[in-house]
């Protein structure tokens, strides 16, 4: 089954290999599994050991566990040393309204979710919405900072004026849908296309995310008339979903309808939110409840655990398998993938990626890493430099696969020194190099110590250091400003 798509490749271009096929080596699965208390908010302090993972049935070694929720910072970095664990974790969770499946569904967006939710919130920090319009076209309300840009904390919530930014974009949104929107080929590729978009720029962002999708749903099967023949999209959308799972993409839908909290939606268009949900995590919300989604996504978020296994190898005969994540504490409720499917790979359009993540001269998840407007916090990282430009780097082992690896062609640790102009883009030339074995088996206190002189020209503005384990695909970061 294909599994790393577009979290192991930000700039896809093409399929890679299927990760449980049989005659290779398995790939590491994550998940992300939310663990909530008996109150309904984060239970932390969980360990591997409360934990039990199965596959069809059959229990599987848990081969990584980290807490990635709300956690304790960091004691204040030392003078001239900084750290991407010393501030509260960025948490990203975006809102798309989907006119293309109900273009009048707005009246009962701006409702009580609007006043009661978005209007009151203390802080809208991570917070992102779009409107997918009847043309299938994604038109940003508040969007995601670009690539290359810098992020700076708004003086109050963009939220406070959700009501009039919200009309005014109905109002010019309003309008004739496309005549192609009749044939369902056309009406789900529209949508397919918005939603690889959008789910191209959030991969960009490192860890868990949270995407709210309010939607009338997809159609599945159906008779084409441009195809002249019946067509079912149910396994493109299966593909689709798996990438997201992989990008740690979660989904939660809210089935919003004309007739509201009581309707019923079209069995194939049911069908695709529960897919969506049921394969990435997320959770299903009946209309008028985006502020409840919203809200439990942010809780979610705060309540992750990250979990990894080596799966089984299998047929690639798209066959559905059950995975179940149990906790040995009775009191503790679970959300997470429910299952997947073991598809061939399939002929799909590339997810376009920004144009700036199209180098080849780094591994494509710290290319990514090296153009966000976030510091990734996957990996714990604090750094120093010295006047001579003598850079001074601890990397946190607990947040790397443990040595040695299962798939040693897939075992490399990277650290990239990333140089900032005044233009905030990267200059060319990065340096990069590998983590040895012995830097491994050395590491005191849980720290992998680094130092390395890397020559600084004099228009730098700043440098990143990022760290990537390629066999758990995780990426960390931290910015170091210059001062020359």
């Amino acid at each position: 089954m294909q599994r790393g798509l577009l979290a192991s490749a930000i700039a896809l271009c093409a399929c890679v290999p299927a990760a449980r096929s049989e005659g290779s080596h398995a790939k590491l699965i994550r998940l992300n599994v939310a663990a909530l208390d008996a109150h309904g908010q984060p239970a932390t302090g969980l360990r591997s050991a409360d934990f039990q993972l199965f596959e069809d049935g059959k229990r599987q070694d848990v081969a990584f566990f980290r807490f990635t929720g709300d956690q304790s910072l960091e004691a204040k970095p030392g003078p001239g040393e900084y750290s991407n664990r010393a501030a509260a974790r960025w948490r990203a969770t975006v809102v798309l309204i989907d006119m293309l499946a109900d273009r009048i569904m707005s009246d009962s967006v701006i409702s009580r979710d609007v006043d009661d939710f978005w209007k009151h919130l203390e802080s809208s920090e991570g917070l992102y919405l779009y409107i997918l319009t009847a043309r299938g076209d994604l038109y940003p309300i508040h969007p995601l900072p670009k690539p290359d840009t810098e992020v700076t904390l708004a003086a109050e919530p963009w939220t406070r004026n959700i009501v009039p930014l919200l009309q005014a974009a109905l109002v010019k949104l309003a309008g004739i849908r496309p005549v192609d929107d009749r044939d369902i080929k056309y009406r789900y590729e529209m949508s397919m296309n918005a939603l690889r978009d959008l789910g191209s720029r959030m991969a960009v962002l490192s860890g868990r995310k949270n995407l709210v999708w309010i939607t009338g749903g997809l159609p599945l099967i159906g008779y084409s008339v441009s195809l002249q023949s019946d067509v079912d999209f149910t396994n493109p959308l299966r593909w689709f979903c798996e990438e997201l799972e992989q990008a740690q993409i979660v989904v939660s839908t809210v089935a919003q309808s004309l007739a509201g909290a009581g309707a019923a939606l079209e069995t194939y268009h049911a069908e695709s939110l529960d897919q969506v949900t049921s394969l990435t995590g997320g959770r299903e919300y009946g209309s008028d409840s985006a502020g409840g989604a919203i809200r439990q996504a942010s809780v979610d978020s705060r309540a992750n655990y990250e979990i990894a296994y080596y799966p089984p190898l299998l047929k690639l005969d798209g066959k559905h398998h059950k995975l179940k994540v149990i906790c040995g504490r009775e009191e503790v409720r679970l959300q997470t993938v429910q299952g997947f499917y073991a598809l061939a790979p399939l002929v799909l359009p590339a997810i376009p990626a920004p144009a700036e993540l199209r180098s080849r001269d780094l591994p494509r998840e710290v290319e990514a890493a090296a153009h966000s407007p976030f510091d990734a916090t996957e990996i714990g990282l604090r750094a120093s430099v010295s006047p001579d430009s003598r850079f001074e780097v601890h990397i946190d082992a607990a947040d790397l696969m443990p040595r040695s690896t299962r798939n040693p062609d897939a075992g490399k640790v990277w650290v990239a020194f990333v140089a900032y102009g005044e233009t905030l883009k990267p200059l060319p030339h990065p340096t990069l190099i590998t983590l040895t074995p012995e830097q491994f088996q050395s590491a005191p206190h849980g720290d992998i110590e680094l130092r390395e002189s890397i020559p600084i020209a004099p228009a730098t503005r700043k440098v990143r250091v990022i760290a990537f384990d390629a066999e758990l695909n995780a990426v960390g970061s931290v910015t170091i400003p210059m001062r020359h």
